[in-house]
């Protein structure tokens, strides 16, 4: 059983950035000097970026980061201390108290009132088990990010039944960043055997082939992607690739466009994740966002094993450098700052 296996809550939030109340009163104001214009210009300098939390069981640490579609540019926003599940290894099945690893997508926020004291503040669910967990035969539920009853119990370090638990501080300041439906989390039990360059490069070049033999019609070599054991929903690749020749056929004039696309690859498997518009002549139109979620065959070439589209869009993180500033110091229990780095923004 995990640790949410009794609460069947999906509950959409509401949760703002950060609240303007932070900042000094008209009598604090008044007591500093007054800010210069170019110390104005950079607190209201505005960054927009996809952002991810790396998860390292080994270390027990969590990192928070932007996500630039070149990871090269990637900036740490900031280190979190953490606790995972009491036992060892990846998640395979329903109360075994492990913490799973793959990548996973942020879900709708739950707020602290609607929890039992021990998840403290808030909790942010994942969507495990997601299509690759659910093709591996994994079991289970109730995977979140939450806070704790009292933050000794982050210093204990496995103590949950499966969940990533916070110190309370920083579970709340990281709710204003990892959006749900929004923000990537990608659990590993080493992160440096995460987002490896090769990988990266290799995924994004057959994502990007990929959109092309789509957009040209070339069903053969579109085809060509697949595993031999992918499905969509009950059609098999055989399916699967009859019926995409009759989509490819049936339209005298067909657009398909695609932006915003990320990559994140972990050792079980990576994902390319990106907007898509679909218009076929004047009758058709699907807009919305897809995922791609790619494992190496025995050659060691990447192929897509699940295919899943939604009717929302990934949006950017927009945040400027005084919200920064404030991540940077809510919290009251992570990494020190000597190990910290500076964004570069």
């Amino acid at each position: 059983m995990t640790e949410s296996s009794h609460l069947a809550l999906h509950l959409v939030i509401a949760s703002s950035l950060f609240l303007m109340t932070e900042f000094l009163s008209p009598a604090q104001a008044n007591a500093e000097p007054p800010a210069s214009p170019m110390m104005t210009s950079a607190a209201a300098a505005r960054h927009s970026d996809m952002i991810i939390l790396t998860v390292d069981k080994k270390a027990l640490q969590a990192e928070l980061k932007t996500w630039p579609q070149n990871p090269a540019a990637a900036s740490l926003l900031k280190r979190f201390r953490i606790a995972i599940g009491k036992a060892e290894g990846d998640k395979q099945q329903e109360g075994d108290n492990r913490t799973p690893e793959g990548i996973y997508f942020a879900q709708s926020h739950i707020l602290g009132e609607k929890l039992p004291m021990k998840y403290g503040r808030k909790a942010i669910p994942i969507d495990f088990p997601n299509p690759i967990d659910r093709a591996s035969g994994k079991t289970g539920h109730g995977i979140w990010l939450h806070g704790v009853d009292h933050d000794d119990r982050v210093d204990e370090a496995k103590v949950t039944e499966g969940c990533v638990a916070f110190y309370n501080a920083d579970i709340s300041s990281l709710a204003n960043w990892l959006k749900g439906y929004q923000g990537v989390v990608v659990i590993a039990k080493d992160i440096q055997d995460v987002n490896r360059n090769a990988d990266l490069t290799a995924v994004e070049s057959r994502t990007l082939a990929w959109m092309k033999a789509w957009a040209d019609r070339k069903v053969d070599d579109y085809v060509n992607f697949y595993r031999t054991d992918f499905r969509f929903g009950r059609m098999d690749l055989s399916a699967y690739s009859d019926f995409k020749r009759r989509v490819f056929s049936s339209y005298k004039n067909m657009k398909v466009t695609f932006d915003n696309l990320r990559v994140v690859t972990h050792p079980k498997y990576a994902v390319a994740f990106f907007n898509q518009d679909f218009h076929g002549d004047q009758r058709f139109s699907s807009i919305g966002r897809k995922a791609l979620y790619w494992e190496r065959n025995e050659k060691g070439e990447w192929n897509i094993r699940r295919e899943v589209f939604e009717n929302r869009r990934f949006e950017f993180m927009t945040f400027t450098d005084a919200e920064l500033a404030l991540l940077s110091d809510s919290s009251a229990g992570g990494v020190g700052s000597k190990d910290k780095k500076s964004p570069n923004l």
